[in-house]
């Protein structure tokens, strides 16, 4: 068995703390959410496979040239003034209901000029609402979100799971290590959301399937809300996964004496949207081949979705679901 190995590098000159967020929308129906923090508060992360080189170097060195010149140190608070921000935009959504045809409008903020994995929880205002909306990329599987809203204050509790296959294609970074950078996304209280340069981790491609990580962060901050003070709070779990790349997958269906009905075979990331179960079957199992073996999952009447894995060019791993169309 390979030796698990990871090597965890600070990427940017300050340490910030991050959040995560996710899909959805969240309301806001109490008076205490109807303002925003008067500081610009922590709504999740950006997570990116290049450093996101935001840090104003030339203006940095100019400023203080003489002072480094003479052996002198510069502080994390001096230095902050010159790291940059990335911005996103606030861009109208359209989603069709593929079975009705509907068609719902909505917004979300999106980062155009950085190819990333949003998870952050925005407040949006339009013309009629003022709402918390949560932005989860499909890389992000399993995520939980928690949103809380009294007189005192409010909170957000975000966790999601990244799976990354182990034979991923290794980046150009010393040797075969492979990175995410976590990078914090901020908003200010009249609606602006951006991004600071973050914190990377690497590990080997050499990992072996099932090792992980989690980092959990947390961030409190007093503010003003209806004139009064209270709390504003922050907490993102985010776990990483190395898996065995999915090669086949079946679809095998059981009658009430455990003895397969049907068999149907797919190509990882072809999954239908809805899966056809015969009227005898009492429970449904997905069989996922790879290198390492099999692995079964099992779905049962109750179950209205089962799930499977394939995994990307670049190695991130995706959660396919289909709808189980039980008939009785």
């Amino acid at each position: 068995m390979k030796t698990k190995k990871m090597i965890i590098v600070v990427c940017c000159m300050i340490l910030s703390a991050f959040i995560l967020g996710a899909t959805g929308v969240l309301k806001m129906t109490n008076e205490a959410a109807q303002e925003s923090p008067e500081s610009p508060r922590l709504i999740g992360v950006l997570i990116t496979r290049e450093y996101l080189d935001l840090f104003d170097s030339d203006r940095f060195f100019s400023d203080h040239a003489e002072h480094l010149a003479a052996g002198g140190e510069i502080s994390g608070p001096e230095s902050a003034e010159y790291q940059g921000r990335l911005y996103a935009s606030l861009a109208e959504t359209i989603h069709t209901n593929e079975e009705t045809g509907e068609t719902i409008t909505g917004k979300e903020y999106v980062f155009n000029d950085v190819d990333g994995i949003r998870f952050f929880a925005p407040y949006i205002r339009d013309e009629s609402e003022f709402y918390q909306s949560t932005n989860i990329d499909e890389e992000i599987t399993d995520a939980q979100c928690h949103f809380q809203s009294t007189d005192d204050g409010e909170s957000v509790s975000l966790k999601g799971t990244i799976f990354i296959a182990s034979n991923a294609p290794a980046q150009e970074w010393d040797g075969n290590l492979e990175p995410f950078y976590f990078n914090p996304v901020y908003q200010t209280s009249d609606g602006e959301v951006y991004a600071v340069a973050g914190n990377g981790i690497f590990w080997s491609n050499e990992e072996t399937p099932g090792a992980s990580w989690s980092t959990k962060i947390t961030e409190n901050q007093e503010v003003t809300l209806n004139g009064s003070s209270a709390s504003s709070g922050s907490e993102v779990e985010v776990t990483v996964c190395v898996m065995e790349e999915p090669t086949d997958i079946a679809l095998l269906q059981f009658n009430g004496d455990h003895k397969v009905l049907a068999r149907t075979e797919y190509q990882p990331g072809t999954l239908p949207e809805r899966l056809d179960i015969l009227s005898d079957t009492q429970y449904i199992m997905m069989e996922t081949s790879s290198p390492e073996g099999l692995r079964r999952t099992l779905f049962q009447k109750g179950d209205d979705f089962a799930y499977a894995f394939y995994c990307r060019g670049d190695g991130i791993c995706i959660k396919q679901e289909s709808e189980i169309g039980w008939t009785n």
